[in-house]
């Protein structure tokens, strides 16, 4: 799967994530994300973090300064244009349900049949060979509750790249996995980078994938935020709150 996108960053200036319901501070964020590499946002608090993925994936505008994803900035967007913006970016989360009372061929049709005009039988075709691109060894049609975690984490990821977004965001991808199923994961996620922009949080469940494909880490803190060019920079991080994350691993 390749994606030819004209665009091919997303770029946060003193970017602030809108929240009206956190307590948290959000420092301003500025960074650049490159196309075939893999940001990971790291830090003490799982919501804060979210709250800057969710803003990098174009789900929420920033309430301060600019995002600008795939040469658009969101801000300026009306919802005629957002809607043909969200086609491009593959949300994968590991804490969100699958639909229940749809299979899993169903659940990864869906965004198809709702972005794009094709017919049923064209759609099932395409979620069918993505799900042997991925090499699932379980029938489609299963509803989601007959399956492992680790077939219902591949139904989801087929969802989120079943459109061939441009941006593909992971949020907690590892979440609920078992320690051989994590590296099953981490090898499928490898694959998905050429080409692509992927942003991710909940890295530190499964350091290993962060040492192999990491090409920058950003900590986020309610104090500040710090950039670090890939794995082995941040473990040689000083900062002692750097080291305290650290410390739990």
């Amino acid at each position: 799967m390749k994606n030819s996108a004209g665009y091919s960053t997303i770029i946060a200036d003193q970017a602030i994530p809108y929240s009206t319901e956190s307590n948290f501070s959000f420092p301003p964020l500025s960074c650049h994300i490159q196309p075939s590499k893999l940001t990971c946002l790291v830090g003490p608090h799982r919501s804060q973090l979210r709250a800057y993925l969710q803003m990098l994936a174009g789900i929420l505008k920033p309430g301060r300064g600019t995002v600008t994803v795939l040469g658009q900035e969101l801000s300026e967007l009306d919802q005629l244009a957002w809607r043909k913006f969200r086609c491009q970016i593959g949300y994968f989360s590991g804490s969100s349900s699958l639909l229940p009372t749809q299979h899993g061929l169903m659940n990864v049709m869906l965004p198809i049949l709702y972005h794009l005009d094709l017919s049923f039988r064209e759609a099932a075709d395409k979620a069918r060979a993505l799900l042997v691109e991925f090499d699932c060894h379980f029938e489609p049609t299963t509803l989601p509750s007959l399956l492992n975690s680790f077939q219902r984490a591949q139904i989801a990821l087929a969802r989120a790249l079943i459109l061939d977004p441009s941006v593909l965001i992971l949020d907690v991808p590892f979440n609920d996995l078992g320690a051989k199923e994590r590296e099953k994961m981490g090898v499928l996620l490898g694959e998905f980078k050429e080409n692509r922009i992927v942003c991710m949080i909940g890295g530190l469940q499964y350091p290993n994938f962060l040492e192999q494909h990491a090409n920058q880490i950003i900590f986020i803190s309610e104090h500040k935020i710090m950039n670090f060019n890939g794995w082995r920079s941040f473990m040689q991080s000083e900062d002692s709150d750097v080291q305290e994350l650290l410390s739990v691993l």
